[in-house]
């Protein structure tokens, strides 16, 4: 597994990269055979250090966790926990469905038609940045997986395609706590 470390504001030393690299293997390896990569990104609020991990343990996996602390071990620590927490909980799911053909990749650019000029448009400096991603991994799975994919990627919402009609449907967290789900209705 490709393990990427980056610190701002921090220096980080063979010590701490050898911990680091130490604790991911062991914490993913007990639930992946091969895993893809990592990122753990460590920086530096007030007094606290805060730790970012990101594991793509396999295809169309991804698994985040932050942890904060007063020391950068510590920080990582509670990330890693987080994460190993999260394999744990869904280990049964994961393994339940890793036969089953699920996840397809569908990277296909989105086309809209602009019907105004950038002269003839209104624009908000004030408004928050829209980032246009062009290529989408949206798995093939049930209302149930898109929940627990969700919940590993620590998202907000994901879409998905649902594999009981094969409609674009997407889950997301709502401020309540609970999940929502949306599922457009079928062209006529």
């Amino acid at each position: 597994m490709k393990i990427t470390l980056t610190g701002k504001q921090v220096d980080i030393g063979d010590r701490l990269r050898n911990h680091v690299e130490e604790a991911i293997e062991n914490s993913v390896n007990k639930y992946f055979n091969a895993p893809i990569s990592c990122t753990v990104a460590f920086s530096k609020e007030g007094e606290d250090f805060n730790a970012e991990v990101t594991v793509h343990p396999a295809k169309n996996i991804v698994l985040k966790g932050s942890g904060i602390a007063g020391d950068p071990y510590s920080a990582f620590d509670n990330a890693n926990t987080h994460i190993a927490t999260r394999l744990r909980r869904n280990k049964n799911k994961l393994n339940d469905h890793k036969g089953k053909l699920g996840l397809a990749e569908l990277a296909n650019e989105a086309v809209f038609p602009l019907h105004e000029t950038e002269d003839e448009m209104d624009i908000d400096v004030n408004a928050p940045l829209t980032i246009a991603e062009t290529d989408a991994n949206i798995p093939v799975c049930t209302v149930s997986e898109a929940v627990m994919y969700m919940d590993l990627a620590n998202e907000a919402a994901i879409m998905f395609r649902n594999s009981a009609n094969n409609h674009i449907s997407m889950v997301y967290r709502r401020k309540d706590g609970n999940i929502g789900w949306v599922e457009p209705k079928a062209d006529n």
